[in-house]
């Protein structure tokens, strides 16, 4: 940041020319076309296109570059802009449209970066960059080389960064926020097991900070299916989306990932040949072949919610959801899911995590809300 803001301040900018409020205008638009030309000056607003990308990336980079002052550097790029802009357009000589569109071009850029509301402040402590820098999951199968369901051995092992919704949690709403422990066990349960979701339509239900959806494209991209379908992750909370999608975007798996909202109580639950209600713009969207889930249970009615929307999802008989959550002890409302599901007519198995594979657990401890001794569920669910 402090590298940035550095060159930021450096005074590329000249004066105008002239006394008082009344430069000679010819000399003021040779001022004009001096900075225009100038080769520094492209130099600078390639580093505000990079700053700007990097910020969008890197939120606490972003916001370490404005407490070390970028904004009121901005803001005088800005008023300096403006202020050429104006004399162009209303100077008696012929303005040159290239030069003009090379101005408006340069305040845009600007204008991405520059924000008023940002005020210089204190530097992050070690503990607030700690706090905003991205988890990194080296994830790997729960057992290395172990079978891919097709008779031959796979390693699908990657690493995925998260980055949590800084913002202070207020409302059982904002669950969304951080890292929950069923999110390590599915993600590594499908890179063990590949073959659940390549080639098929994927749609992951409460994402969260968007890990198992995230690890799901990834195998998607790595994979030599030639049908790289699009994984769906979804989420109700319109901050997390936006967080998901910047997640997307830090993995590298725009092409093969996309965001979109949904919410499990606006499923009607009777949609028998499956379709299920986009939250945006309150579409029918098609059903799935595989619905991802993790710790998407808090109270009981997100049970009752949560087994409408996977039966509105998945395509019928061939569809299959596989569901992640720990037990009644720590999700209140998960104890009746199972029941719900069959209601509406899913089929359900269960199976303790820990009696699947012990490395289903690893990294749990990095996570929000779990605790040595925690147990968790596997559901596969089956549309009839």
């Amino acid at each position: 940041s402090a590298l940035f803001v550095s060159i930021l301040s450096h005074p590329h900018t000249p004066p105008l020319h002239g006394d008082g409020n009344n430069p000679p205008a010819d000399a003021t638009i040779n001022v004009i076309n001096e900075f225009c030309s100038d080769s520094s000056i492209d130099n600078l607003f390639r580093i505000i296109s990079l700053l700007a990308k990097v910020s969008q990336l890197d939120n606490t980079l972003g916001e370490e570059i404005s407490r070390a002052g970028s904004q009121a550097i901005l803001k005088r790029l800005v008023d300096r802009i403006k202020e050429y802009i104006t004399i162009y357009e209303t100077s008696t000589n012929e303005p040159s449209e290239e030069l003009l569109d090379k101005l408006m071009d340069y305040l845009d850029l600007t204008c991405e970066l520059y924000s008023p509301m940002q005020a210089r402040g204190m530097p992050f402590t070690n503990e607030e960059i700690e706090r905003r820098l991205p988890l990194v999951y080296n994830l790997g199968p729960a057992v290395p080389g172990g079978e891919g369901g097709d008779g031959e051995h796979h390693d699908h092992g990657t690493t995925i960064l998260i980055s949590q919704v800084t913002v202070r949690q207020s409302s059982q709403g904002d669950v969304g926020y951080v890292m929950w422990p069923s999110a390590i066990v599915l993600s590594r349960w499908l890179l063990s097991n590949p073959h659940h979701i390549l080639g098929k339509s994927v749609l992951e239900i409460g994402a969260g900070c968007g890990l198992v959806g995230i690890a799901a494209a990834r195998l998607f991209a790595q994979s030599n299916c030639e049908d790289k379908t699009c994984v769906t992750i979804t989420d109700v909370n319109d901050l997390v989306i936006d967080n998901i999608a910047k997640n997307i975007v830090l993995n590298d798996v725009s092409e093969v990932a996309c965001v979109a909202k949904l919410d499990f109580y606006e499923q009607t639950g009777n949609n028998e040949s499956g379709k299920w209600i986009e939250g945006f713009t309150f579409e029918d969207r098609d059903p799935v072949e595989v619905i991802l889930a993790a710790d998407i249970i808090c109270q009981p009615s997100d049970a009752v919610a949560a087994a409408k929307t996977i039966y509105d999802a998945l395509v019928p008989t061939t569809g299959r959801a596989y569901v992640v959550c720990a037990d009644s002890e720590h999700r209140f409302g998960i104890e009746i899911f199972q029941e719900e599901c069959e209601r509406v007519g899913l089929e359900v198995t269960t199976t303790n995590v820990a009696d699947m594979s012990e490395d289903l657990l690893s990294d749990c401890h990095s996570t929000s809300g779990y605790v040595d001794g925690m147990n968790l569920t596997f559901y596969e669910v089956q549309k009839k």
